[in-house]
């Protein structure tokens, strides 16, 4: 498996993402790397699950898309179901942390670079 440098995190272990993708329980603590414009489906909420979805090339919109009945919450969003967070044209190396909560959705526990909501 690749790796990619999360600055004071060090080198941790990463997936390439160069499309849509869907994850899943098994991309828990991996790094999903994003190298092209793409949407990121998280699953439905579960608690403690946890995301990290980093954008991985110049020029890339990344939207990070939570179930329709879950939300992500935090970085000042106001809470709303079925709303994704964007990258747009964000540097390499930006990325957010996502936690499941098992009820309401995802919150953020931590973003590099600037993440909108989709309106």
């Amino acid at each position: 498996m690749a790796e990619v440098n999360l600055g004071k995190f060090g080198y941790v272990q990463s997936e390439a993402v160069t499309g849509n993708k869907t994850l899943d329980e098994g991309d828990n603590g991996v790094v999903q790397n994003v190298t092209a414009d793409a949407t990121v489906t998280l699953p439905s909420t579960v608690v403690g699950t946890s995301y990290t979805i980093r954008v991985g090339a110049d020029n890339v919109t990344l939207n990070i898309s939570p179930a329709a009945a879950d939300k992500i919450m935090g970085n000042g969003f106001t809470s709303a179901d079925n709303k994704d967070a964007i990258f747009t044209d964000q540097p390499i190396g930006s990325y957010v942390k996502l936690r499941g909560d098992g009820v309401n959705g995802w919150m953020v526990t931590e973003v590099h670079g600037t993440l909108t909501r989709e309106a």
